[in-house]
């Protein structure tokens, strides 16, 4: 139950972030819709972290990570290769809570022709090829839909009163700070978290599964 849970550990894995000629990057980090949102390697399917600390790689503006740097010349010989796995991941991690069945272009019903698609780590879904066209024209005032629509479904139901990066009690430190990662609603007790979360969107789905499984 959640009144007997303990306070939580959030463990956000240290990482290096690499250019596509594999040098260090010091910029701003990416906005939560284009961190990678898998706990695996882009190319060998491992573990992140099993291998040391991941390596962070933003490829065409696109951020993808790695188990190690002998990933690289692997993902830049072939990264639409890799891509398309990825992007078979994330379909199947985001779908299940996609809040809903009509294309956010048109308003028609999702249906057997309609398409899948994955922006910047993030899973759209709409009707047709003319929608997915104009997705990827300027994908961000759909995703600003998207975050609408998933905090007004997920959030009555909302499955814990604890801070998935703190564990401290969400209202404890002022209104919790809603975030959306891998089209789920993950809520914060502070902006402070908010990095973290973004930093690792992976661990902090984890961790609510967690959550989900205690309530």
């Amino acid at each position: 139950m959640l009144k007997i849970l303990l306070a939580l550990t959030f463990v956000v894995l240290p990482h290096t972030v690499l250019d596509q000629d594999g040098k260090e990057k010091q910029k701003k980090a990416t906005p939560a819709a284009e961190n990678y949102p898998l706990d695996t390697c882009a190319v060998a399917g491992k573990k992140l972290g099993s291998m040391g600390d991941p390596i962070v790689y933003v490829h065409e503006g696109r951020q993808v990570k790695f188990c190690c740097k002998g990933c690289i010349p692997s993902f830049k010989q072939n990264a639409q290769k890799y891509l398309s796995k990825v992007d078979e991941k994330i379909v199947a991690q985001q779908k299940a809570a996609y809040p809903t069945n009509k294309c956010l272009f048109s308003d028609e019903a999702l249906g057997s022709k309609s398409k899948d698609v994955v922006v910047k780590n993030r899973l759209v879904r709409v009707c047709c090829g003319g929608c997915a066209r104009k997705l990827m024209k300027d994908p961000a005032p759909t995703f600003k839909k998207l975050d609408e629509m998933i905090i007004s479904k997920q959030g009555d139901s909302y499955p814990t009163k604890k801070c998935v990066v703190s564990g401290e009690d969400l209202g404890s430190m002022g209104k919790p700070v809603d975030v959306i990662v891998a089209n789920t609603l993950v809520r914060v007790c502070c902006k402070g978290c908010v990095k973290k979360v973004t930093a690792d969107p992976a661990a902090a789905l984890a961790k609510l599964k967690e959550l989900k499984k205690g309530k």
